[in-house]
């Protein structure tokens, strides 16, 4: 045996067995041409590729038609394939392993979580189900890696067979000619619909298979009378989270729980990494004797990174909880109450999983449109989903927050948590707005029904939560902290150089002085020379445009240079205002104090905050962003009017909101 691929439906625990056979021993790329994710890795000389997961055969999404090409290429070879099924719904996972198994295919069936079946007072009868299928069984538990070293050693034996039960000879309605007909035709063309023969065909085919695994689950699994009806439990709980207004208010709760948790959770970690980054700061500078650099390390590089840095506790957290949310089921339940809500936006309950991933980032969640095989429906959340607010806007909204409320507030649920929380929802209503609209000017066609399998309850697997929250939130910091390095630096140089001469700062502060008034707060020389370096004068050429936002050139830097990556907001403001103070005060009390020098008033008022707020709700204010619509709808033009678009309503809303408080 050289290749084995693995195979199964969603939620079957197929990506943890994979990881478990290959440990370190991996890569990921993408197949060729698309942008599906390509998972393989080596076990013992044996090449374990990982194919995305399918519910049939008769496939619509891209990530689905993959996985057919793939199989029928094995098909083809007569390679082995590592069927994984779940457990607790087994009868499901059969009757896509019957398909497979029709194309004679040999393989190795994997029964997993065999815990929950257990919890589920199932006991399954493994030698039935091997003599039934005629092919090998494992029951493993691909969490904790029972059963492993049973599957390792059938691998090594190349024991993978053609199971005999579901031979093509079981149903005469499907003949070979018309089976791999209709499937090159799905592949070719997946929009194209089946005609009424084929139709029939196919249900013919699946009522026959339906009957034979029922035979086959009713004799190989059997409910264990001396433990208590679990099951039963669990439809008891799914009457509240599914019910139809319980649900929802349910689902509302347990996010402002989690948005409120990003914030009380992660003070105390926040406040350690704001101190550690000012000792750093204050050491390079009474440790560094060339002053320039001293200033360029403490004011430029180290505001920079400090400035991003001291979020990742409420990335990691919100990534953490989001995580036992998916583990836990409950993620497939709002999927489920959610579906008739989204329909009046002419989404569905399948659009869910790619908008709740917004909130990490927009790119993955972008990407994982391919599952959505109605085409207007995916064109209209690739298009809305970056309305979502993701992690990279969380830097900047709790900077303004915090500047908004300076106070902690009392209790768990406070003044910052509701603010965040309001956030998120406006970004969720703008998104489900902006989805209606595309779906009424769409001239894509919508022909697809959408089915979903829910889980059972389990615990979550910790492990995994951690580790996929630990490397969301690497790949966040490493990414965004390239680019702040990059942008630190520019800035410092940009912020600490002026065309002018220092004579003509000296006047120009001078000048200042003597036209303030005694009540006026004054500020210092360094200030003025900020404003009359080049990073001043790039401020000021958008100033204009900015201005009846409440802004001025600072913030407009900050805009210019937040393009780039959201989160970029705060390292350029945190390294704006650094350059040339001696004040060791946080960056937000920073901003607190920032006077605006014509008014003589509070900069980061609440007006100017709140609108400072909406436009990164509704702005586009990433490049990556933009690069991956572009890719996944294939024209510039998309990209384009989605990020005018997003840019005219940020405008809009930010004018609104400082004219109206």
């Amino acid at each position: 045996m050289k290749q084995l691929a693995l195979i199964g439906k969603p939620n079957s625990g197929k990506s943890s067995l994979f990881n478990k056979l290959t440990g370190l021993n991996q890569k990921i790329g993408n197949y060729s041409g698309v942008t599906v994710e390509k998972k393989s890795g080596i076990f013992e000389g044996v090449k374990i590729i990982d194919l995305p997961g399918l519910k049939s055969l008769w496939v619509d999404s891209l990530d689905e038609q993959i996985s057919l090409r793939e199989i029928l290429d094995y098909a083809e070879t007569n390679s082995p394939l590592l069927f994984v099924a779940n457990g607790v719904q087994l009868a499901d996972s059969l009757l896509l392993f019957s398909e497979i198994a029709d194309l004679q295919i040999p393989m190795i069936l994997v029964i997993n979580f065999k815990d929950e079946l257990k919890k589920s007072q199932l006991v399954l009868d493994k030698e039935k189900i091997k003599n039934h299928l005629g092919c090998e069984v494992v029951l493993m538990n691909s969490k904790n890696g029972e059963g492993l070293d049973e599957l390792k050693a059938l691998i090594r034996e190349n024991k993978a067979q053609i199971p005999h039960t579901f031979r093509r000879s079981q149903f005469e309605k499907m003949d070979k000619n018309g089976f791999e007909n209709i499937y090159l035709k799905t592949i070719k063309d997946h929009q194209n619909k089946f005609t009424n023969a084929q139709y029939q065909l196919l249900e013919a085919d699946f009522s026959q298979r339906q009957l034979l695994v029922s035979k086959i689950t009713n004799e190989v699994l059997k409910e264990d009378p001396t433990k208590l009806d679990i099951l039963a439990s669990s439809k008891k709980v799914d009457k509240i989270l599914l019910h139809p207004i319980w649900g929802m208010i349910t689902f509302l709760l347990v996010m402002l729980v989690v948005f409120q948790s990003v914030f009380t959770l992660a003070g105390i970690p926040m406040d350690w990494i704001d101190q550690l980054f000012a000792w750093m700061s204050e050491k390079a500078n009474a440790n560094i004797s060339t002053q320039w650099l001293a200033s360029l390390v403490s004011d430029g590089v180290l505001a920079g990174l400090g400035g991003v840095l001291i979020f990742i506790p409420q990335i990691a957290i919100l990534f953490i909880l989001l995580g036992i949310l998916e583990n836990t089921g409950y993620l497939s339940r709002i999927s489920y109450i959610s579906d008739n809500f989204l329909q009046k936006f002419g989404l569905s309950g399948k659009s869910v999983i790619p908008l709740m991933s917004s909130w990490a980032c927009a790119i993955p969640a972008i990407m994982s449109t391919r599952m959505i095989e109605d085409n207007r429906e995916r064109m209209a959340v690739i298009l809305a989903s970056p309305l979502m607010t993701c992690s990279a806007r969380l830097p900047v909204y709790t900077i303004l927050i915090a500047v908004m409320f300076p106070e902690n507030g009392d209790g768990f649920i406070n003044a910052k948590g509701l603010m965040l929380f309001f956030l998120y929802l406006l970004g969720l209503v703008a998104t489900l707005v902006v989805a209606w609209f595309i779906n009424k000017r769409s001239k894509f066609i919508s022909a697809a029904a959408w089915t979903l399998e829910l889980p059972m309850y389990r615990m979550p697997n910790w492990k995994n939560v951690f580790y996929n929250a630990y490397a969301k939130t690497k790949s966040f910091v490493v990414s965004a902290g390239k680019i702040i390095f990059l942008i630190s630096v520019a800035l410092w140089v940009l912020a600490s150089f002026s065309p002018k001469s220092e004579e003509f700062i000296d006047q120009q502060y001078e000048s200042y002085i003597s036209t303030i008034d005694q009540n006026q707060e004054v500020i210092n020389r360094e200030s003025i020379a900020i404003e009359y370096s080049y990073a001043g004068y790039l401020g000021k050429l958008i100033e204009p445009a900015i201005q009846p936002l409440g802004y001025d050139w600072k913030i407009g830097i900050a805009l210019i240079t937040s393009f780039a990556a959201r989160e970029v907001f705060v390292g350029t403001l945190s390294t704006i205002y650094s350059i040339g103070s001696e004040d060791e005060s946080t960056i937000t009390e920073r901003l607190r104090n920032e006077t605006n020098l014509k008014t003589g008033q509070k900069r980061y008022n609440l007006a100017t905050s709140i609108s400072l707020l909406l436009f990164y709700v509704f702005a586009m204010q990433c490049m990556s962003t933009l690069a991956i619509v572009r890719k996944e709808t294939g024209k510039w033009k998309y990209a384009l009017y989605q990020f005018i678009a997003m840019l005219i309503l940020a405008y809009c809303a930010a004018l609104l909101a400082y004219n109206i408080f």
